[in-house]
């Protein structure tokens, strides 16, 4: 049921918001559930509220700039992967295959992410408004696009070119690529930012080159869970275009502009690789939708211990790649 009430113009989007608010309703099933999940987010909350204040205006805009298009792009890539689903197998593919509904439902959703991130930057830095809602819009676009472009060729029988684009994103060449754009945007940007302006731009063209490079399908790690692959074995299969990219970029940023700057590339690009390793992980485990609840979690834990006790930071990440490895291992062969 799309829902009671629901018009012929509203069904495709009422129908997903009902089965967004089921899937919460069972991933948070229980007080305990809940009340973690909501701890985590005040100090999600918290902690970025106290980081952003403490910066400079223009650091503290960049960030919130660079945080909205990672936010849209996520965004815009899972609208377009839903529509993509619903215009082949889903019950209203009649809407879904309808240029004006297509667009009804990209703005609705759009509309709700852009809502939530404005209340989100309300409570963090109200004056950052004017940095994240663009970033946001700029992200959405380009991962609507982007996410299109990668399931282009969904439901046929062949391998369109987003499935090609998919395979070669892992490879050592997209790597290569991927450092080469990146050394010449800083060798640019270095002409006019210095300091802290510039390790923020570094860190989140570093941070999107590292999530496009780490992109997980999760059917295909689950087919690999089955045909008897080791977790390892995937991951390192799935990283060796992101290894190589770090491996470029850090060397020359240390030679070229520092240490410092090095170091930023390096961590960051670590962090992108730590979340496609826990993707993995969890995909080998559970179905999609709960793991990524499972691994938005994780992240989160991650970076509150990164702001209280960056200390203790590594041993916290190798806990949760010790115990996500475990309970994969069983999975391997497993048809479930």
């Amino acid at each position: 049921m799309a829902g009671r009430g629901a018009g012929p113009r509203a069904r495709l989007f009422c129908y997903d918001r009902r089965i967004a608010i089921n899937t919460a309703r069972a991933t948070l099933s229980s007080w305990h559930d809940r009340l973690i999940a909501a701890t985590m987010l005040l100090f999600a909350f918290a902690a970025a509220r106290s980081w952003l204040l403490d910066r400079a205006w223009p650091i503290a805009a960049w960030t919130a700039f660079g945080a909205g298009i990672l936010i849209g792009l996520t965004a815009g890539r899972q609208i377009a992967m839903r529509l993509a689903f619903q215009s082949f197998d889903g019950p209203l593919a009649a809407d879904a295959l309808c240029p004006a509904l297509r667009e009804r439902y990209l703005i609705a959703w759009c509309t709700i992410g852009l809502t939530l991130l404005a209340i989100f930057t309300v409570i963090a830095r109200p004056s950052l408004l004017i940095a994240s809602l663009p970033g946001y819009l700029i992200g959405a676009f380009v991962g609507h696009v982007t996410g299109n472009f990668f399931i282009a060729g969904f439901g046929s029988g062949k391998a369109g070119f987003g499935r090609v684009l998919r395979s070669w994103i892992h490879r050592p060449g997209a790597g290569i690529l991927a450092a080469a754009i990146l050394l010449l945007s800083l060798a640019f940007t270095a002409q006019y930012l210095r300091g802290d302006a510039l390790f923020v731009v570094a860190g989140i063209e570093t941070a999107l080159s590292g999530l496009a490079l780490t992109i997980v399908d999760d059917s295909n790690v689950r087919f690999q869970t089955i045909a008897g692959r080791g977790a390892w074995r995937i991951i390192g299969r799935q990283a060796r275009g992101a290894m190589l990219f770090v491996g470029i970029a850090a060397p020359v940023c240390a030679f070229a502009f520092g240490p410092a700057l090095a170091l930023v590339v390096a961590a960051t690009s670590i962090a992108t690789l730590l979340l496609m390793a826990m993707r993995t992980l969890a995909y080998r485990i559970h179905g999609k939708g709960f793991a990524d609840f499972i691994v938005s979690m994780l992240t989160g834990l991650l970076i509150l211990t990164a702001f209280s006790m960056p200390i203790v930071l590594p041993f916290v990440g190798i806990a949760i790649l010790w115990q996500l490895q475990r309970r994969s291992a069983a999975r391997t062969w497993l048809l479930a």
